[in-house]
């Protein structure tokens, strides 16, 4: 079988593969511990791709061309990290990368140009779920090279104890802290002591090594058991005949194979789609023709506007999740395809009104990162229900990859644009009539301090800000920007970040510039 055969090759080339994960788990530990911002972490993610190529190397799986768009993704979203100071952005920098790294996998050991979108989901799902399984096969695979290795064995009192080490280690930086907050006595005897020990430290560092070392492992191993292929059972029950030897598999089952009565589809899709209708019709006709006239007294704008556009947004992804279900789960029908396309019209409509209230919200209380993110958000889900739209009608066309493509593409540019940036720039250019809670949220509500030089800008002492002779304002703006310099002091290569790096200038100026501006405490 070819897991068994794969697996084996993995055991029996442990020392090729073990070293890897270890000279790995080395590199993750040194670039990622508590540090997913800085330079370093890009150069994690470039590791990763020249660990992932060499582990397949070894099992004579070579690199395909269409798997570089994925490695291209993940780059630049590992650069894109060293470029904000967004928690948002980092964390989410991530997912797309373990995503991205997940799809390149898959697409290096199955021929996975004939999967759909449920089945692509389905495959990650399973990945996943079998590297879990798979996280005891390193140390199952070494403790099996080391009994096998006569070389090796000769010394094995020195790598028990090595390895006793280690664990009594780990143990002891979860339960000695307990135990010496648990007696005074013992605190009194060992507290000084260990005083110098920070056992939080060495317990981060020692878990990140090993989730280095193991999960890559764990990872190939869940690749090599091979287990999302499709069966012949399973083929004989979606009602699919296999493919002769060498016949093209994408000729043998031909269009995705639906399940159900496309009746069943019809009738709700009618009945929603007739509401959808007449909702999309008072769209029209009073938000976007008429809506002064059709407003009440006392309804202002923004309360109109954010009184319907979280509904609006959560139903467009039901539209989508139900648009997406009936074609996977029906048999063709022409006029089910019909409906499906109402509903995925009425459902741009209701995009494009969602787009609007959140516009007219923004001209009221101008822009945030959530409200950029919305934005962006609403972009990326019309393309992806314009490429449903094609799907409906065209069998064929790879709407997984295609979600993959606008999804990753979006999401590069939107990592790279600083949300915080932009709407600090929006927000200044739109400043009059302001309060002074705004000027605060720039400075200490935003998960980053990336719009610090646009901030920077803002003269206290012009007319037009309306902030002349506050000095509390003055103390405020100093203060934040003292704090921005004080807490990048000394940025070390490791830590090296773009954002950073200009917020800390910025601020260095501003001190400069400010230091003797009358009541500023210079501290």
């Amino acid at each position: 079988m070819k897991e068994n055969i794969l697996i084996m090759k993995l055991r029996e080339n442990y020392k090729y593969f073990g070293g890897l994960s270890l000279i790995y788990g080395i590199i993750f530990t040194f670039c990622l511990y508590k540090n997913i911002s800085g330079i370093t972490f890009p150069i994690c993610v470039g590791v990763t791709i020249v660990f992932a190529v060499l582990f397949m190397k070894k099992i004579n799986y070579r690199l395909m061309k269409h798997s570089l768009p994925y490695l291209a993704g993940m780059g630049l979203l590992g650069l894109s990290s060293a470029f904000t100071t967004s928690v948002f952005m980092h964390f989410f920098n991530i997912v797309g990368i373990l995503l991205l790294f997940m799809v390149f996998m898959l697409h290096q050991f199955y021929n996975d140009y004939n999967w759909n979108f449920p089945a692509y989901l389905k495959r990650i799902l399973i990945l996943m779920g079998t590297t879990v399984q798979s996280v005891p096969y390193p140390y199952w695979h070494g403790g099996w090279f080391f009994s096998k290795n006569k070389n090796i064995r000769r010394n094995n009192t020195m790598i028990a104890i090595v390895i006793g080490f280690m664990v009594a280690l780990g143990i002891l930086c979860i339960t000695l802290p307990l135990l010496l907050r648990s007696d005074i006595m013992f605190s009194k005897l060992f507290g000084k002591t260990l005083d110098y020990i920070n056992f939080a430290t060495l317990f981060g560092i020692s878990l990140t090594f090993v989730i280095g070392f193991t999960l890559p492992y764990a990872f190939f191993v869940a690749l090599c058991r091979y287990n999302l292929i499709e069966t012949s059972r399973q083929y004989a029950e979606s009602g699919i005949i296999m493919p002769a030897d060498g016949m093209n598999p994408a000729a043998a089952y031909g269009r995705r194979v639906r399940y159900f009565d496309p009746v069943i589809g019809i009738t709700f899709t009618s009945i929603v789609s007739f509401i959808y209708l007449i909702y999309c019709a008072i769209q029209i006709l009073y938000l976007f023709i008429g809506m002064k006239a059709g407003l009440p007294e006392y309804v202002t704008y923004a309360e109109y506007a954010r009184g319907g556009f979280w509904e609006l947004l959560f139903v467009s992804v039901i539209n989508f999740i139900m648009v997406l279900l009936c074609m996977y789960l029906f048999r063709e029908n022409v006029i089910l395809k019909v409906i499906l396309t109402i509903v995925s019209g009425c459902t741009f409509v209701m995009i494009i009104s969602s787009a609007y209230r959140m516009m007219m919200y923004v001209g009221e209380y101008y822009l945030t990162f959530l409200r950029i993110l919305v934005l962006w958000f609403l972009v990326v889900l019309a393309l992806i229900m314009a490429g449903v739209v094609v799907s409906i009608y065209k069998g064929r066309f790879p709407l997984f990859h295609y979600i993959v493509a606008v999804v990753g593409m979006m999401y590069i540019l939107f990592s790279f644009s600083r949300p915080d940036v932009i709407a600090a720039k929006y927000d200044l250019a739109h400043w009059k009539g302001t309060s002074d809670t705004d000027l605060y949220y720039l400075m200490y509500e935003t998960n980053s301090i990336d719009a610090a030089p646009e901030i920077a800008k803002i003269d206290l002492s012009d007319e037009e800000w309306g902030y002349a002779d506050n000095e509390y304002m003055s103390q405020s703006m100093y203060n934040y920007f003292l704090n921005i310099s004080e807490e990048n002091e000394g940025i070390y290569f490791r830590k090296a970040n773009y954002s950073r790096i200009r917020a800390k200038a910025a601020a260095d100026r501003y001190i400069e510039e400010h230091k003797n501006d009358a009541g500023v405490d210079s501290r």
